[in-house]
């Protein structure tokens, strides 16, 4: 409940401009990439797109997160994605890992 009043809240602010940095784990090929974007990127088979990002407090830091959306296929994943609380990261997938890097919000 706490993401989503936050999100709604968040959509007031229109004049703010939200940048997010992910890191793309290849695991077949043991590469790494890192995507830098806006709204939406494409990579391979895969388009992300932003929703939101956040900035929670848990008991001892500040965590930075962003609400994701991932197309890849006919499937659709919708969900937060944790800087430094990467077990909260929910999304899987057989050949990317995921990771987010940084989630910016510019006045």
């Amino acid at each position: 409940i706490l993401f989503l009043s936050n999100l709604f809240s968040f959509n007031s602010y229109s004049n703010e401009i939200e940048r997010v940095s992910l890191l793309i784990l290849d695991k077949s090929a043991s590469t790494k990439y890192v995507l830098n974007f806006n709204n939406t990127f494409t990579f391979r088979d895969i388009t992300f797109e932003l929703v939101a990002c956040e900035e929670t407090t848990f008991d001892k830091y500040i965590d930075k997160i962003a609400l994701m959306k991932i197309h890849q296929n006919d499937e659709t994943f919708i969900g937060w994605f944790f800087k430094y609380t990467n077990e909260l990261n929910l999304y899987s997938n057989k050949i990317y890992e995921i990771t987010l890097k940084e989630c910016i919000i510019e006045n």
